[in-house]
């Protein structure tokens, strides 16, 4: 229900919607005037200098619709060229009707209202005029970033960092089957073995030790189900979608339907506060001081409360985070079923999402609906957790009941360090209102108002700074930062990556933070205190 509750609108509630006047593909469109095209009934975007409608494409789009509104009404060609192989960009916009070209300049005809405005006064024209020119540059200063990235993309195709080479992944799934097969012999030893008998501490030192063996086991195989997920395993969509399949759904007990619809949205919009649903964890974890206010996710579709269980709790979360986060993969198994539910192709026709009225505001917002996949693709995900939880439930039933909790909360307490891998990677980071860092950002230390994709992917990550040697144990994705400008990128090649991308940084003088894993725990637990502390003392007031 949110704050106050939400209804649907039905036939309570008009809500007229927005049809926009024939306009040519070669019409001059300004960005105040892509910015109001973004709700479900009129979704525009910008890709390479040109405005497309895609209001049609939301319901259709691999992705889902999240990741498409969480970029709708601005310049989205950085972060579709990010997750996207070019060849899918390609196909995909041959389908998609061109509405116009973008232009900056704020006299255009379609940014007549900026123009009344200024006109309201001369006292404030000059006012209006300077806020326009500085946000004219700041646009134009991303542009020249994304060219210069889109110019380091290219070179990596060319030396052929992109080629998929399914062979690379033998080691990995050699290292998996050998974690797997170590813990749970090692578990089902230390309760069958004679040797042990006798001797309870070494028993369940045993124990422990094929439990943490499990635990790897999960840690290791979630990394190659998130290069599926990301399509870098064959360079096929369709088959990195079944590989994606048996390693996540029947090995990991995770759904990859479910997992790309939160990460899409987590890589096109990170750290944003109403889009990102990475760091929505409201009334448990309050990540930044705005999150107090009530606001609306527009991934889960309602408000995230700031209740009595947070002004309880949230002063304290520094103390808890770790424990936490040691579970927080149960609720992954719990979130990976609900999506199974809502997303069942039998439950209806596919839609972009419906409005819905907040009876405290009286403000109407909109709630996106979620993918349908194909009857088959679905089934064979339910049959995947099914899969899973079977062979699961067939490993924990041979051990007694005391040995069984613990042999579960041992693997999972193991696993978690994933977690804490990637909530350090941006929770002491800098957080934004909704999109990449263009509403409400505090950006780096040069004086523009707004970032650009590129630009607040470094200010809203940071990276794991380790020894060569560790990178088997963080799967490469401790180089968070490189993996967020080039997500299809091999984990293995982020390290090469950093110098190259660093470069770019330094040229437009946006600070990179790559610290090591202790202090980047330091200061991530220094920033839970922090805010915990502020929001207490200000809702106190």
């Amino acid at each position: 229900m949110g704050k106050g509750g939400c209804i649907n609108t039905g036939t309570n509630v008009h809500i007229s919607k927005v049809h926009a006047k024939t306009i040519l593909p070669g019409r001059e469109i300004s960005m105040d005037h892509l910015a109001k095209k973004k709700s479900i009934d009129e979704c525009w975007i910008a890709y390479e200098g040109g405005v497309y409608d895609v209001t049609h494409w939301l319901s259709k789009h691999p992705g889902g619709v999240r990741a498409i509104m969480s970029a709708a009404g601005s310049d989205a060609s950085s972060v579709m060229k990010s997750l996207h192989a070019p060849q899918t960009l390609e196909n995909m916009m041959k389908r998609i009707r061109k509405v116009g070209t973008l232009v900056l300049d704020h006299e255009s005809e379609l940014s007549k209202e900026a123009c009344d405005e200024r006109s309201d006064n001369s006292k404030s024209s000059d006012a209006v005029d300077a806020k326009r020119r500085k946000k004219t540059d700041a646009i134009r200063r991303s542009q020249a970033i994304h060219k210069d990235f889109e110019a380091l993309g290219q070179k990596l195709f060319d030396f052929g960092w992109y080629e998929n080479k399914p062979s690379d992944y033998a080691m990995n799934i050699l290292r998996c089957a050998l974690f797997l097969y170590i813990g749970v012999n090692t578990v089902l030893w230390s309760q069958s073995s004679s040797l042990f008998r006798d001797n309870a501490f070494l028993r369940y030192s045993t124990l422990m030790f094929g439990s943490v063996s499990c635990g790897i086991f999960f840690q290791n195989i979630a990394f190659m189900g998130h290069d599926a997920g990301h399509g870098s395993v064959t360079g096929k969509v369709q088959y990195d979608n079944f590989f994606g399949l048996f390693v996540g759904n029947a090995f990991a007990g995770i759904d990859m339907g479910w997992w790309k619809s939160s990460h899409y949205v987590h890589h096109s919009a990170t750290n944003s506060l109403h889009d990102d649903p990475d760091i929505q964890h409201m009334p448990l974890l309050c990540l930044d001081e705005r999150m107090s206010e009530g606001r609306w996710s527009t991934y889960h579709g309602r408000y995230m409360p700031f209740d009595a269980i947070a002004r309880a709790v949230i002063p304290y979360q520094h103390w808890y985070f770790y424990p936490v986060l040691a579970v927080s993969r149960v609720n992954l198994y719990l979130q990976s079923v609900i999506y199974l539910a809502k997303t069942c192709p039998l439950s209806g026709p596919r839609k972009a999402g419906e409005k819905i009225l907040d009876k405290v505001t009286g403000k109407i917002k909109e709630k996106y609906a979620w993918p349908k996949p194909t009857l088959m693709f679905w089934s064979l995900s339910v049959l995947g957790l099914l899969f899973f939880w079977i062979m699961m439930y067939s490993f924990l039933s041979q051990l007694e009941l005391i040995p069984g909790i613990i042999c579960f909360s041992v693997m999972h307490f193991a696993a978690g360090i994933l977690h804490v891998q990637i909530m350090v990677s941006h929770l002491a980071m800098h957080y934004c209102a909704d999109g990449h860092g263009t509403t409400d950002a505090i950006t780096a230390p040069n004086g523009n108002d707004e970032a650009g994709y590129y630009e607040w992917q470094a200010l809203s990550t940071m990276d794991v700074d380790c020894p060569k040697w560790m990178d088997w144990f963080h799967g490469g994705l401790q180089f968070q930062l490189e993996h967020h400008l080039f997500p299809r990128v091999p984990r293995w090649r982020l390290r090469e990556l950093c110098a190259l991308t660093d470069e770019i940084f330094a040229k437009y003088e946006i600070p990179v933070l790559r610290i090591p894993f202790v202090e980047a725990n330091i200061m991530m637990l220094n920033q839970l205190a922090d805010v915990g502390a502020k929001v207490v003392k200000e809702k106190a007031k």
